[in-house]
């Protein structure tokens, strides 16, 4: 006890030197694990914010070869509007003009380019949701104007068979092109009548793919920018313009499922399938 009390002074020192090494030791350690978390969040940041450019560049690749796609087929159809009016001019004066180039095939294989495209797009949406969740209102979207599209081509496609040139099929040369006569006035009017329509539902695609351009910036660019890109502002109020805003995606998956006409194609194969299910199930029900 007296050894305890000559050197307690000495003791007390020589633990507080221990104590103090100690919270060194656990200081350094505590630092090390904080500076190994901060570097593993700033590499799992930095590989995210190199995904979400990676993903961005993608879907401009996608929306660039649709966008081009788009404007072939809508150029090709006006341009045979044009073609007609040319051609009724020069009976209309007594001219004998050589016949259109435009080809109905050629009008076709551009609209099935354009309607790949899109599919690819849509192809890609489903690879990168939980990225950007926000994709599955333009996939609606865009489902919902494609059907339109589909639904505005036969009829413009069967009308320009009865005005373009035919040319004769591969492997038979030797026959003549048909040239049929300049539609009439009446039949010349329905024509610009279906290529608006068709034209009108390929706008909404390329409108849908404007908003979709403007959102990705917003969404995969955010962490590399501060500012936003505003909103597309339609002319016309009742265009909808595509938001992934997760209020306005609701309103709009909505109406593009219950009020166009895709959604309501939608909703009667659905219920087709269910009755069809139902009878089954009924039928098995029946032989136990």
């Amino acid at each position: 006890m007296n050894w305890l009390q000559q050197n307690a002074a000495e003791v007390i020192d020589n633990g507080l030197k221990v104590l103090l090494a100690v919270m060194a030791t656990l200081t350094v350690i505590w630092q090390l694990r904080k500076q190994h978390r901060n570097s593993l969040a700033q590499q799992r940041e930095n590989a995210r914010q190199a995904l979400m450019l990676r993903i961005y560049e993608t879907l401009v690749l996608r929306i660039r070869a649709l966008s081009d796609a788009n404007i072939d087929a809508k150029m090709y159809a006006f341009g045979i509007l044009s073609s007609v009016d040319i051609v009724q001019r020069g009976q209309t004066a007594g001219y004998q003009l050589s016949p259109m180039t435009e080809r109905a095939p050629t009008f076709s294989d551009l609209n099935s380019k354009a309607a790949r495209q899109l599919a690819e797009l849509i192809t890609e949406f489903e690879c990168w949701s939980i990225a950007f969740p926000g994709l599955n209102v333009f996939q609606v979207a865009l489902n919902a104007a494609a059907y339109s599209v589909r639904q505005s081509f036969p009829p413009l496609f069967e009308s320009l068979l009865h005005v373009l040139p035919m040319d004769p099929p591969p492997g038979q040369a030797g026959k003549p092109t048909i040239i049929h006569p300049p539609p009439s006035q009446e039949a010349s009017s329905e024509l610009k009548r279906l290529v608006l329509e068709y034209k009108e539902a390929m706008d909404e695609i390329d409108c849908y793919i404007q908003d979709l351009t403007i959102e990705a910036q917003n969404n995969l660019l955010h962490g590399l920018f501060e500012r936003r890109v505003p909103p597309r502002q339609p002319l016309d109020p009742q265009h909808r313009v595509i938001s992934t805003i997760p209020e306005k995606a609701q309103v709009l998956i909505r109406y593009f499922e219950t009020e166009t006409p895709w959604g309501k194609c939608q909703a009667a194969i659905n219920a087709e399938v269910i009755a069809e299910v139902q009878a089954k199930a009924a039928v098995r029900s029946g032989v136990k």
